[in-house]
């Protein structure tokens, strides 16, 4: 509970109570991890010739692949805005329960402690794909002071013996994992406190599921289950990097874990059991774990992940499965997963977590590494393009816990009883502040994890293809150093569709370019040389192949794109050029006040943060937002090849690029008083017919991005 918001210094806490310094630590540690090993392999008599089924395109270490353009730029504000400073003031960061001996201090607001291993997992790669110093100090004290508190029995976290669940662990070693790649003077202590971990958990597992099937609460042990997957990817990155005599203990785990989970994604996307409740949901149902939005974001993947040690290729259609019934039932236009706390259905007021998009976007661009299907890497961009930024403010000092597809105004109900929309809709969001912008709006979960979007997205936009191949698997501007080539990508995608690829090989090597399941065959070419060629893609993989000689190549990649309008729910459409979602412009009148708390929104705000910029926003609209349209008259402006994106990118009113269309203003009412509701079957103008401004979804901070439709003569 957040009570006097106390600041603390940057450094880690004092421990008294453990006297031996770090380095005496590590190689206790290594001596450890020799005895165990030695224990495998003439004890136990452990052995293993097991293999993991390769990726389609394996992922490459974290600082291969740097961002650049656009992407480079928005990072860098992250960098400068609440994820780069939550270590400097935020109490769930730098007063964590995870920088104190256990059951001596600290703070987190759950039981299952998952803030501080939210904000590393994301902060490690942002750190170091921008190679900020400030926020590697942050990462390295934070990793040197849990892995110092580490248990002599091998425990990594606060939790005292009877508390111990495996869910808080999982976005902490995913940050550790990540350090150890990007970093190799941390491979060893990273490994070596992993595998006396490890240890415990077939311990903990073989004792009747300790912290897995038996934890201080349901939800505890829920989530560990339904997210276990992510915890496995660890067991699976120490396989794959840092083979040893553990391996045949590491494969009991995986097998262990999955089998004791009472909550399986793939036994929950079948057809007696799946389309039966998503039906008729309820906050009550005993199948809660699968309905939450965040879950369900992170378990897209579950299947993929599984199939990799299971070696069960029906597995790919079981991820085929989940994906395709999410987002049929429960997807919103601009990627991310409608689960207002749990998915209900389309209705376009139901909002969407900002931890739902993060977790969304990671787990389609893992699919698309490890299986290979074109859909998935489609996806992955458009939820990070559409429904990551439009969450965040320009300076990302502030995020919505959610949004919605149509969400024209974003105020805080409690602060305002006679607001004018009523009172506040979201069924688990009793403070009313769920789709204001702030420091903590609702829930803190969101505030420490949304920082692993855009590091995440970069480190899985390029994957070997092969002995000799590269491939730009998440297209966007970046580059990209191997030992096969250096290639720099300098594009303003998604925005436009030109792709200009410099390629410095020494031995030649295979480029893959991916080619988006809606590109137009006509338009879209590669040009090398002054040669100019149609494009070849893969029917599955979506990849085209270039084969680059040595030396220095430059070549010209053109995507064909043009105005999409997909159907909706109730006869309306989102509007869509690429991989860009377009809304309804309905202005921005903007205030704002001091942070509040999750717990008090209605309060006189935090005074006392070092940090100004830190701020709550209340945003409303300026123009009509029931607005009926007529798909025919939609035209399409670009940015031209004179123009230069403005950063940040995402501002409201700074992307170049815009629609127009024609349309008329509609009776439309609220739903509860509070937000528009389901779209009304009567589409008579109130008016005249007037023209309308569609803007990039993720720079109209509020908005509406499905129409309904009217025919205009």
């Amino acid at each position: 509970m957040i009570v006097d918001w106390q600041l603390r210094a940057v450094a880690p806490p004092s421990h008294g109570t453990r006297k031996r310094g770090y380095l005496v630590d590590t190689m206790v540690a290594f001596a450890a991890a020799a005895a165990l090993t030695f224990l495998y392999v003439t004890v136990l008599g452990w052995a293993t010739k097991e293999t993991l089924v390769p990726w389609t395109f394996a992922p490459l270490p974290v600082g291969a692949i740097l961002p650049s353009g656009w992407i480079l730029g928005e990072m860098q504000i992250m960098a400068n805005g609440l994820a780069g400073h939550q270590h400097d003031f935020y109490i769930y960061v730098n007063d964590s329960r995870w920088l104190y001996p256990q059951g001596t201090g600290g703070i987190d607001y759950s039981t299952v402690n998952e803030a501080l291993p939210y904000w590393f997992n994301g902060l490690v790669p942002l750190a170091y794909l921008l190679d900020d110093t400030r926020l590697k100090n942050q990462v390295h004290s934070v990793a040197t002071t849990v892995l110092v508190l580490q248990t002599d029995d091998g425990w990594i976290g606060p939790e005292v013996l009877e508390e111990r669940n495996f869910w808080g662990r999982v976005p902490f070693f995913l940050g550790l994992t990540q350090l150890a790649e990007a970093n190799s003077t941390w491979e060893k202590p990273v490994v070596g406190a992993l595998r006396r971990f490890m240890h415990l958990t077939n311990q903990m597992l073989r004792n009747h599921g300790q912290g897995h099937l038996i934890c201080p609460a349901d939800v505890v042990c829920s989530w560990g289950q339904t997210r276990v997957h992510d915890l496995i990817i660890t067991i699976q990155w120490m396989l794959e990097k840092h083979p040893s005599a553990q391996d045949a203990l590491l494969w009991d785990n995986m097998d262990l874990f999955y089998e004791q989970s009472l909550f399986k994604w793939v036994d929950w996307y079948q057809p007696g059991v799946y389309l039966e409740v998503v039906s008729n949901p309820s906050l009550k149902h005993p199948d809660y774990p699968y309905l939450h939005g965040v879950n369900v974001g992170q378990g897209l993947k579950a299947a993929a992940v599984v199939r990799r040690f299971k070696h069960n290729e029906s597995l790919v259609d079981a991820s085929m499965r989940a994906v395709n019934w999410t987002f049929l039932y429960h997807g919103a236009p601009s990627g991310t997963i409608l689960g207002d706390e749990i998915q209900r259905d389309l209705a376009p007021y139901m909002g969407s977590e900002l931890c739902t998009a993060v977790e969304t976007g990671y787990s389609l661009a893992y699919m698309y590494l490890a299986l290979g299907t074109n859909y998935y890497a489609d996806r992955a961009e458009l939820v990070i393009y559409n429904a990551m930024p439009v969450m965040m403010t320009d300076d990302m000092w502030a995020h919505q816990y959610m949004d919605q597809p149509n969400g024209p105004w974003a105020t805080n109900n409690t602060q305002d009883f006679t607001h004018p929309h009523g009172p506040f809709l979201f069924t688990t969001a009793h403070s009313g502040a769920a789709t204001t912008f702030g420091l903590e709006p609702q829930y803190p979960c969101c505030t420490v994890n949304h920082p692993q979007g855009y590091p995440k997205f970069v480190t899985h936009s390029w994957g070997r293809a092969g002995n000799n191949g590269l491939a730009h698997t998440l297209l966007g501007p970046s580059k990209v150093s191997t030992e096969l080539a250096e290639i720099k990508c300098d594009t303003a995608y998604p925005f436009d569709h030109t792709l200009k690829y410099t390629v410095t090989s020494s031995q030649g090597v295979d480029l893959f370019v991916r080619v988006p399941s809606w590109h137009d065959p006509k338009t879209s070419t590669i040009g090398i040389g002054g040669s100019s060629f149609a494009l070849k893609p893969d029917p599955a993989t979506g990849m085209h192949k270039i084969s680059v000689p040595p030396g220095l190549a430059t070549i010209t990649y053109t995507i064909g794109a043009s105005i999409r309008s997909e159907p909706r729910a109730n006869n309306t459409v989102a509007v869509y050029f690429g991989n860009l979602l377009y809304a309804l412009d309905v202005g921005l009148s903007v205030k704002s006040s001091f942070p509040h708390p999750f717990n008090n929104a209605g309060g006189s705000g935090i005074n006392n943060l070092p940090y100004p910029q830190a701020r709550d926003y209340y945003i409303n609209n300026t123009k009509a937002w029931n607005v009926a349209i007529d798909p025919s008259t939609l035209a399409y402006k670009g940015i031209g090849d004179s123009s230069s994106l403005p950063t940040p990118v995402f501002e409201y009113g700074a992307p170049p690029n815009f629609m127009t269309v024609r349309g008329c203003e509609i009776a439309w009412g609220l739903h509860l008083g509070a937000t528009p509701d389901l779209v009304p079957e009567d589409r008579t103008c109130l008016g005249e017919v007037s023209t309308y401004k569609l803007i990039p979804y993720g720079s109209a901070k509020v908005h509406m991005s499905e129409l309904p439709i009217v025919r205009l003569s």
